[in-house]
């Protein structure tokens, strides 16, 4: 009975040392409206503030804007854009070793990437946050298209750094309900006649004849061969 008390004791007592698992207090993200890039559109938000996070554009009307290496833009595109923000109770020091994923991407420094003033960044009741972008092109829409799928772009954080992921953030872009403008003028490259062109298009392409079997193939010209020989040898007797 004492060694059973005794064992009580110790249990109970233990519970106190084991690390205490807590649900992060995830921010809700929201989405960027402030360029020519982006007009329009009411996207749906499903899960915001969760750890799995979709937006879905059915209608946006854009601009492509040029590439631009010092801020980041590798290509021609329009973009459409959200702004992520770390956890509030996420201390300082932790946040630093905060990780994030574009894709399949490598792994990068939400510290170094954040678009947060740097006067803020050191400071716990700031904002610390990150601006993502997807990447809609001519091209993008018509794979998107003859796929019938939409445009995706997922990014992945790890806000404490323990290897898991606390927080999934999914962004799709519906090719059919998409305006894309040319950078300079009004001359609209995509719309839904352009849709249903693309679309009508790929549903339309000619059967092709099937490729010849090698079996087949090698068939014939073993035959072709065997009967080349045998001539060879019909004479040869002949003679």
């Amino acid at each position: 009975m004492k060694k059973n008390l005794i064992s009580i004791v110790l249990f109970l007592f233990s519970i106190l040392f084991i690390p205490q698992v807590y649900a992060m207090n995830l921010e809700s993200i929201s989405i960027i409206n402030a360029s020519d890039s982006y007009k329009g559109g009411n996207p749906s938000i499903v899960g915001n503030g969760t750890n799995n996070v979709v937006v879905t554009y059915n209608a946006a009307d854009l601009k492509i804007v040029p590439k631009d290496l010092d801020i980041g833009r590798t290509i021609d595109a329009a973009w459409i854009g959200a702004k992520i923000v770390a956890p509030k109770d996420i201390e300082i020091q932790t946040l630093k070793t905060a990780v994030y994923k574009s894709g399949n991407s490598a792994e990068q420094s939400f510290w170094n990437s954040q678009d947060t003033p740097v006067d803020d960044r050191n400071n716990q009741g700031k904002e610390h946050y990150i601006y993502v972008y997807g990447a809609v092109t001519e091209d993008k829409l018509k794979e998107a298209t003859i796929g019938n799928k939409m445009i995706s772009y997922t990014w992945t954080f790890d806000w404490d750094k323990n290897g898991d992921i606390d927080q999934t953030v999914t962004m799709k872009i519906n090719p059919t309900g998409i305006v894309l403008k040319a950078e300079d003028t009004d001359t609209v490259l995509w719309n839904f006649s352009k849709y249903e062109e693309i679309k009508q298009a790929s549903e339309q392409k000619p059967e092709q004849d099937p490729a010849p079997k090698t079996g087949n193939t090698l068939t014939y010209g073993f035959g072709f061969i065997t009967l080349l020989l045998s001539g060879f040898a019909i004479r040869k007797f002949e003679k």
